[in-house]
């Protein structure tokens, strides 16, 4: 091969990062499809079509490869036995954000008859042991026993879930009821311009965060930064709350109090729409496979609306959207 040709994979990636997704997905689709990469790219775009289970089976075929959630532990993954009087892990996977996406999924389980217990990051333990659960770190499965485990980013697939098997409803409640903000008759909203410098494509995402905190002189509105380890701003002219959001509880309870979350695609985003707080997420040409289905609205979250990049590499016209939206509700 000449050290000089593109690979179909990246020329497809670079057309669906560009905003040319049919033309990403038909050379995908002429790419032999026994390669693990080639089907699970494929998986964004059987969900984006609407097949949200034919892209799941897809995005697994990730974990051969490495790309999709995590390695796999002992035991055996449950399909369709009975979970009467059985102790289910349900091991979550992923950064904070995937974490909380699935952990909806874990009550379905108890619904099926299982104990359920929870692995995650020691940091979310705390979060998911207030919704009734046993939780341990991820590190310690080995020490503990279970019948069965379950993936949690797969776990809509081994439920079998379509989309419009999905429940948007808030499923994260906050157990806080002192009211931490004041200046009622303002809009209360909290910011938050990134997320993890880790995440894999986290540059497409990533926005100025003047186009962000620019906002806050929306008249009747009162923001509040939620950013925190990275890429935080000294001298906001708003209260910066990176010190009071100390544990994922304070953080919760901080957006309790808020009116409005507008972010984008964080775990903020994910646990501000969980807890059915209206939540406003920024998001690029090519987003996470969770906002694939082309439209305003989710159906992973009933309080969500999403504000589209157009073009790549220009965000100008999202904040604009987001602006005129923000003068509607707060006048």
């Amino acid at each position: 091969m000449n050290d000089k040709e593109i690979h179909p994979l990246d020329v497809a990636l670079n057309a669906a990062i560009c905003g040319n997704l049919d033309e990403s997905e038909k050379i995908l689709r002429n790419q032999p499809q026994n390669d693990y990469r080639v089907l699970f790219n494929l998986g964004w775009h059987e969900m984006r079509r609407g097949n949200l289970k034919k892209g799941f089976e897809h995005l697994n075929y990730g974990r051969f490869i490495g790309v999709f959630g995590s390695p796999a532990i002992p035991g055996k993954i449950w399909k369709d036995e009975s979970l009467e009087n059985k102790t289910l892990l349900f091991r979550c996977e992923g950064g904070y954000g995937d974490q909380i996406i699935n952990f909806r999924f874990a009550k379905q389980f108890e619904k099926l008859g299982a104990r359920v217990l929870i692995s995650c990051s020691p940091e979310l333990k705390s979060l998911f042991s207030d919704h009734g659960f046993i939780c341990v770190d991820n590190s310690a499965i080995s020490s503990i026993h279970y019948d069965y485990w379950i993936p949690a980013m797969s776990a809509a697939y081994i439920l079998g879930l379509e989309y419009e098997d999905l429940n948007g409803l808030p499923y994260l409640f906050s157990k806080n009821r002192k009211k931490l903000f004041s200046n009622p008759e303002n809009i209360k909203v909290g910011i938050r311009w990134s997320g993890s410098s880790e995440f894999e494509h986290e540059q497409y995402r990533r926005f100025t965060p003047e186009f962000m905190t620019n906002l806050h002189n929306v008249p009747n509105t009162t923001f509040y930064s939620l950013q925190r380890d990275e890429n935080t701003i000294d001298g906001l002219p708003f209260a910066d709350m990176r010190d009071q959001m100390t544990t994922w509880i304070d953080t919760m309870n901080i957006i309790a109090d808020l009116d409005l979350v507008i972010t984008s695609c964080t775990s903020i985003a994910h646990l501000s729409a969980a807890m059915g707080k209206p939540t406003w997420i920024v998001i690029p040409v090519l987003p996470y496979y969770i906002w694939s289905f082309p439209d305003k609205k989710s159906k992973w979250y009933d309080s969500v609306t999403l504000f589209r990049q157009k073009k790549f590499g220009e965000w100008q016209d999202v904040f604009e959207d987001i602006r005129n939206e923000l003068i509607k509700i707060s006048s």
